[in-house]
């Protein structure tokens, strides 16, 4: 249930109504005591709404203790409750989850603490109930796609007055938080940060965020909120008024969705804070009030975009059942952090796209890239570290091969997921070109497919993108990982042309990364004759006899059926649970029925292990009941 109230100003009086979207059954809500100039007792003591809303923004120590404590903002919520549903007639009894938005274009009203609403000593969000906050009624429905696209903001300039705000530990729990549940949500992925103004605006333009969380510092009175950024070789402190930061997102604001800022007093500039200036054009905008602690702030934020982007939950749920577990935050009612964060939105329906729950295999969230293919993958890390180490040669590039089924798409994934392990100091930029329609100019079509990868205006430009990937930062490797969507045999792409490409990316691409930088490209087949597809590429293009300038290539086996020896060494090394005695017979019954094709036999495998962890533990199976469950014979 959401009701809609509406609030504004008329000469000297606040009016307003009070609906459920449909205008026809509106209540109107007349003399409400909401002026700057209206009293308010409170713990014995009177104050004007004006001044109450002034020191709360202020937050001196003395105020919170002597009017922001439970009684006194159980005192403020039930005086804002009274104006808005006493006259609708809802009760304790009635209390059920509901949507409250305060709709209102008057800055007083909007800086009003609505999230207090309370009756009879109760506040309503203990109950379910979301408060939000909106300067239109219009409305419509919200998307936030599958893994939706997440730009961190998380400034931290050089000054001595401004605390520490532990940035990069924030950054490091977030992504092992997110990319535990969704493998795109990494830092070279869907998931960027920025560190600089520079850097903020840049990829607000090119990666188009579907969700962006500023983490840092504020600043903020009555008459503006300002985001503190870092600027230029030193870092120095750059201050930005939420203004600018907005007009910035107004621009590229199609894929917006959700804004979270998260740092002290982003909200409390009324017509000029962060709900007001965002809430304009992005469906959902979280922010703060008034202070908010490095560490309860990190909590809270940790708790939100779990709720948001894996749980997919809707914002006002998400920030309701936040403030219903505040024992988590060491928070209470009693302290007046429990308002922040407040939400700001005009979204009709909200719909998520959550990333599949991780099972219990899961808990190594890549295993099943890790299913055979040692010898092909060990020649390439192999090489990799070797190239790395000895800066020798510039590029790698290998091709691999084998049917529909055999994981030859899986095994590109591997490369970036294990490298990415095992070379913990190096930067992977990984970027997936796709093949053109036509080849009429080869030289043209490769230099535009790049570019087109690399999003990118000439080769010329592609050094600086990966410079700006990297952050230049000194002495650090990295490795470009171009990875080709596999060539399927509806794709008129012959050995002839391949041959022809590695030529041109050996001459026009590998000369243009120097220092620090190296490549490795990979090139895969799906094909129906795997030994005619090998003899074309060794007899018919003697590709092994190519001499390269500044390459490395190299041809890997057939990626062919797996066998029994393979899946015994797969569930010892994952330790995936199945009947003690029976494996063998288990797995083969597993080969049998997927003809030993890698990608079926992967699913069988996370079918067992799952039945597996749900029946019992493995150490109570009889072998009667393996044959009963795992029906493979």
């Amino acid at each position: 249930m959401r009701y809609f109230v509406e609030i504004g100003k008329v000469g000297n009086s606040y009016s307003g109504r009070i609906h459920q979207g449909s205008f026809g059954t509106a209540q109107d809500l007349t003399g409400l005591a909401l002026g700057e100039n209206h009293p308010l007792t409170i713990n014995g003591k009177a104050y004007e709404l004006g001044e109450l809303v002034k020191r709360f923004i202020d937050y001196e120590p003395e105020d919170m203790q002597k009017i922001f404590n439970e009684s006194g903002l159980v005192t403020i919520g039930e005086h804002l409750f009274a104006q808005v549903f006493g006259k609708v007639k809802i009760s304790p009894s009635q209390y059920k989850p509901i949507e409250v938005r305060i709709v209102t274009s008057d800055v007083h009203v909007a800086r009003l603490p609505w999230v207090l609403l309370a009756n009879q000593g109760i506040f309503v969000s203990e109950n379910g109930w979301s408060v939000a906050q909106s300067i239109k009624v219009d409305y419509e429905d919200c998307e936030l796609p599958p893994s939706p696209r997440v730009l961190i903001v998380a400034p931290e300039p050089i000054d001595p007055d401004l605390p520490q705000t532990d940035a990069q530990q924030h950054i490091e729990e977030l992504e092992v938080l997110l990319s535990r549940a969704n493998s795109l949500h990494t830092l070279e992925r869907n998931l960027r940060v920025a560190y600089e103004w520079d850097e903020f605006t840049n990829l607000v333009e090119t990666f188009k965020p579907h969700v962006v969380y500023y983490y840092g510092h504020g600043e903020g009175d009555f008459n503006n909120s300002s985001l503190i950024f870092a600027t230029g070789l030193k870092s120095r402190k750059f201050l930005k008024p939420v203004k600018d930061v907005a007009n910035c997102l107004r621009n590229a604001s199609r894929d917006l969705r959700l804004v979270y800022i998260n740092c002290c007093k982003g909200d409390s500039g009324g017509l000029l804070g962060a709900g007001w200036q965002l809430g304009d054009f992005a469906p959902a905008v979280i922010t703060n009030t008034t202070y908010s602690q490095a560490g309860a702030a990190r909590a809270q934020a940790g708790a939100l975009l779990n709720s948001l982007l894996i749980m997919g939950t809707p914002p006002h749920i998400a920030v309701t059942q936040m403030r219903s577990n505040l024992v988590n935050w060491n928070l209470s009612f009693g302290d007046v952090r429990w308002m922040t964060p407040v939400l700001h939105c005009h979204y009709k329906e909200w719909k998520s796209n959550p990333p599949t729950p991780v099972t219990r295999l899961d808990r190594d969230p890549h295993w099943r890239y890790k299913l055979d293919r040692f010898k092909q993958f060990s020649d390439i890390a192999q090489r990799t570290r070797t190239m790395l180490k000895t800066q020798k040669p510039r590029s790698l590039a290998y091709l691999w091969y084998g049917k529909q089924g055999q994981g030859v798409e899986l095994f590109q994934n591997r490369i970036k997921i294990e490298l990415q392990e095992d070379l913990t100091d190096k930067l992977i930029y990984e970027v997936s070109p796709r093949w053109p329609n036509e080849f009429y100019i080869p030289h043209r079509s490769f230099t535009d497919m790049l570019t087109e990868a690399f999003n990118a205006r000439s080769l010329d430009e592609i050094p600086g993108i990966i410079r700006s990937e990297s952050r230049s930062i000194s002495g650090r490797q990295t490795l470009v990982y171009v990875r080709h969507e596999p060539i399927t045999p509806n794709l008129a792409i012959d050995p002839s042309l391949i041959s022809t490409y590695l030529r041109w990316w050996d001459s026009n691409f590998v000369p243009l990364i120097t220092g620090q930088v190296f490549g490795l490209l990979g090139i895969s087949f799906i094909v129906k004759k795997p030994d005619r597809f090998k003899a074309a590429f060794i007899d018919g293009e003697k590709i092994n006899a190519i001499k390269f300038r500044n390459l490395a290539f190299y041809l890997l086996d057939e990626m062919g059926g797996l066998e029994l020896s393979d899946l015994l060494d797969f569930i010892r090394f994952h330790d995936i649970p199945l009947p003690e005695g029976q494996e063998e017979t288990i797995l083969n019954g597993i080969l049998q029925d997927c003809d030993h094709q890698y990608e079926k036999v992967l699913e069988a495998l996370k079918d067992i292990q799952e039945r597996a962890w749900v029946k019992t533990d493995t150490s109570t199976y009889t072998p009667d009941q393996s044959r009963q469950d795992y029906d493979y014979n």
